[in-house]
Formats: C-alpha cells, sequence, structure tokens
C-alpha cells in the first residue's frame, strides 16, 4: 500500500554543520523518497518560503519543514521529521506533549550556539 503523505520539504541553514549533520542522518537510502532537503540559501527555498508566507530570516534560524501543506518550524519540524524518519525515532512523537514554548527555548538555546557545538 502506497503512503498517502508526499514527499516532505525540509529547508536547512548549510552554513551550520549542526544542520548538515541533521540532514546527513535524516538522509538515509531508507528514507530517500521520504524527504527532499533544500538549503536556505537555495533561490528554490525562497520560492517556497514566499509561497508559505515565511519569512526569509525564519530559514536562517530555524529548520523548516513542509508537509501535507503544514509548516513546521523549530522543534515541531524536528519532532515531525524523526517521525517520518520511522523506527524507533517515532518514539520522539512523544515530545510533542510538551508545549511548544518550552521545546523552542531549548531549539533556540541549541541554535544561538550551533556553531560552537
Amino acid at each position: 500500500m502506497k503512503n498517502s503523505i508526499e514527499k516532505s520539504i525540509i529547508i536547512f541553514d548549510n552554513d551550520c554543520k549542526l544542520c548538515q549533520h541533521a540532514v546527513k542522518f535524516l538522509k538515509t537510502k531508507e528514507n530517500s523518497s521520504v524527504f527532499s532537503f533544500i538549503p536556505s540559501s537555495d533561490s528554490a527555498s525562497d520560492n517556497l518560503l514566499d509561497a508559505s508566507h515565511i519569512p526569509k530570516e525564519t530559514a536562517d534560524k530555524s529548520i523548516i519543514l513542509i508537509e501535507n501543506n503544514k509548516v513546521y518550524t523549530k522543534s515541531t519540524a524536528v519532532i515531525k521529521a524523526l517521525q517520518r524518519r520511522g523506527g524507533i525515532w517515532r518514539v520522539s512523537s512523544i515530545l510533542l506533549i510538551i508545549p511548544t514554548f518550552f521545546r523552542d527555548l531549548i531549539y533556540d538555546f541549541v541554535a544561538k550556539n550551533r556553531k560552537r557545538l
């Protein structure tokens, strides 16, 4: 049975080593039909951001997941991407019970310090 969910698009900061490692982690042979990855510096990301009404500055500071015409940013994007990766990573969905405000505080801390990590 074919999966009814289309390919998820992940927009990421290609200048960030942490982001590059996250993409490498998500980009597996098994997931080649699940994700499309677009660097935030790519012109294709500009079109997607415009169509999704997301400011370019947001893409420079956050991972963005576009899935089934829904846009997820920051911690929610990470959790949703882990769910789509499958396997044991589906368990990460339990983190969605934590209020977004708190999850995003941690995300913002990591994002702010990502070049040192």
